[in-house]
């Protein structure tokens, strides 16, 4: 018989090792559906508070979710974050912040025009949990699909030309460039994410609102940090820096 899934006690469970408790195996029983990993990322929020960015991800790499953050978890280029776990990864973003609100049935063209801006963008990949390639999808799913920290970097002028085509991104830890390939998600790919991400951040008790941050899928990445102390990428003059305190 499977256990009975209790998302308050998977919550928990996440919640202890953002505390600073130790990473577990996985969760006390794995959510039975979508629904039930969500209602466990909105407890997870429930008790960390404030307004939630969010985060374009898919299901076992096929199917398009989301994933809810504390917006603590965003800082501004060249800020040093905690120690982070031995596994933690990092990947090359561009992230959209609205500059008003965006309600529930806005159209995809509607929902483009709500951003204000779109800056460079580090994400940090880090799991709550000892593996997080060993755990079921819908448990990294519940876990926020293992983001851990959103960095901002400078913004990018004219993204509504830039954005449909690769950036030529430069990528280094600690001086050392990285060889890795570019993938180039769509405007089109990414205001059809905003419009359903309205209904389903509302449906959430979270609804979109001016100054919300949201990145739309990696366009490098993620790659092993390896214990790295600095990483900068770039395209041009436009860069994101941050730096890394060591290895918990």
């Amino acid at each position: 018989m499977n256990p009975i899934f209790d998302p308050k006690a998977a919550a928990h469970v996440l919640l202890n090792v953002r505390a600073g408790g130790s990473r577990p195996a996985g969760l006390p029983s794995t959510p039975p559906d979508t629904a039930a990993a969500y209602t466990v990322q909105s407890e997870v929020m429930r008790h960390l508070g404030g307004r939630a960015s969010w985060k374009m991800a898919l299901l076992a790499g096929r199917d398009r979710h989301a994933a809810a953050m504390p917006t603590s978890e965003v800082v501004t280029s060249c800020a040093t974050l905690p120690p982070l776990p031995h596994d933690a990864a990092i990947e090359v973003e561009t992230a959209f912040i609205l500059g008003t609100d965006l309600a529930v049935g806005s159209t995809p063209s509607a929902s483009l025009a709500a951003v204000a801006e779109v800056r460079l963008a580090f994400e940090i990949v880090s799991s709550r949990y000892r593996d997080r390639a060993s755990v079921p999808p819908l448990e990294a799913m519940a876990d926020c699909f293992s983001s851990a920290a959103i960095v901002l970097g400078d913004p990018i002028a004219d993204w509504q030309s830039r954005l449909d085509e690769p950036l030529a991104l430069a990528l280094s830890l600690d001086g050392q460039s990285v060889i890795a390939s570019e993938q180039t998600p769509t405007l089109s790919e990414t205001a059809d994410f905003l419009a359903w991400l309205a209904s389903h951040a509302a449906n959430q008790d979270m609804p979109l609102s001016a100054g919300t941050v949201i990145i739309t899928g990696a366009r490098i990445g993620p790659i092993p940090l390896h214990g790295a102390r600095k990483a900068v990428a770039s395209f041009g003059a436009i860069k994101v820096k941050a730096a890394f305190s060591g290895i918990v």
